[in-house]
């Protein structure tokens, strides 16, 4: 909580400093679980004294707690965002979004922190601290446990997602997908996250961070930046920035703007072809390409005179094409009414050029204000 300067007295919440920190504790609330469920393994298995993994346990519940009553408080910040209610601050801080310091109740529909965790990759794990809803299908069946949590998650960053996805003009549907694919189906336990920051993407391969598992050191990332779609970082920097929920957001939306702006440049045929809101075509290239490979498929295609329409292929891709229910019930697939224009990337200047030195006007001698004359 905040207490911005020149007003002692209001209490609130700025976005994303919030959001960053509600992801953070809530991740150590579950890193604390797993230490003290393995060390309460290895400790027994050594026939040792196993009460130092019951203190840990009590500190991860103690963390768990707050995390969720930190998720209800971001909720409501989301909410009023989205409705454009509630009070808020604006300083030179920032925009800081009223909450008071009272308890706050969890929200209905739900009950406090589930007690069976749902089976999910190690950088959604937070979604397990939310309250499920019990959501259910068009035809009345209930989506499974899995995707009730992943839909929760979706749901707080709901904000966020949207605002990426309008800033590129692509599907928000697009991004969820991806993320939703990693959680649920790429499910992975290693906390990477742990190593943001240290530059591990440039050593191992496949290095990934962040919720939709983005590959810090991939020449995809690269050509984003490059491009001017994200500014250019280095790899730990990447890390650290990719292994918040935010961070990773923007680099998805950016890639799936970016895929899109090479199809409409490159695709020559006798029709027009996007896919800025084809979920499933831009998840098979999120997945399975990069910008220059993507670019010298649709050359081959100009030269061949090939425009049939491209195929998926991947799993991500064939799921996303399976489960519309589930992502309709995340977020719209098109929620504009008119379509926004793109933001235009920004490429960064070459570091191999030397600035421009600023030209320095000749001095010139303009005529006397007081002109001489005879008298």
């Amino acid at each position: 909580m905040s207490f911005p300067a020149g007003d002692p007295n209001f209490s609130g919440a700025k976005t994303p400093a919030f959001d960053t920190l509600v992801s953070g504790h809530a991740r150590a609330a579950f890193l604390l679980e797993q230490l003290a469920g393995d060390l309460w393994e290895e400790l027994t298995r050594m026939r040792v004294d196993p009460s130092p993994a019951l203190r840990i346990r009590t500190l991860a519940e103690r963390a768990r707690s707050q995390a969720s009553e930190l998720r209800t408080r971001q909720s409501r910040v989301h909410h009023m965002q989205r409705t454009k209610t509630g009070a808020k601050l604006c300083t030179v801080q920032g925009t800081f979004w009223e909450l008071s310091e009272s308890p706050t109740p969890t929200p209905q529909p739900g009950e406090p922190a589930p007690t069976d965790p749902a089976r999910l990759s190690i950088e959604l794990s937070e979604a397990n601290l939310l309250p499920r809803a019990g959501r259910l299908r068009p035809d009345g069946t209930p989506f499974s446990r899995e995707e009730d949590a992943v839909l929760s998650w979706i749901d707080v960053h709901r904000a966020s997602i949207i605002a990426e996805a309008r800033k590129w003009n692509v599907s928000p549907q697009a991004i969820a997908a991806a993320i939703a694919w990693e959680a649920m189906k790429n499910v992975k336990h290693i906390p990477a996250d742990m190593l943001a920051g240290t530059g591990v993407g440039a050593a191992v391969p496949n290095a990934s961070f962040g919720p939709g598992k983005v590959h810090v050191d991939f020449p995809l990332v690269q050509q984003i930046e490059d491009r001017g779609y994200l500014p250019r970082r280095s790899v730990p920097e990447r890390e650290k920035l990719l292994s918040t929920d935010e961070g990773s957001i923007q680099y998805i939306a950016a890639i799936m703007g970016a895929y899109s702006k090479v199809t409409e440049d490159g695709w020559k045929g006798p029709e027009r072809y996007s896919i800025r809101y084809n979920v499933p075509m831009l998840t098979q290239l999120y997945q399975g390409s990069d910008l220059k490979q993507w670019e010298q498929n649709l050359s081959t295609r100009q030269q061949e005179g090939n425009w049939r329409t491209p195929r998926i292929g991947n799993p991500m891709a064939e799921w996303a094409s399976r489960n519309e229910e589930f992502l309709d019930a995340a977020l719209p697939k098109d929620p504009w009414k008119v379509d926004p224009t793109p933001a235009k990337p920004v490429r960064p200047a070459d570091p191999s050029v030397p600035p421009l030195r600023p030209v320095t006007p000749a001095p010139r001698n303009p005529p006397s204000p007081t002109p001489s004359g005879n008298n």
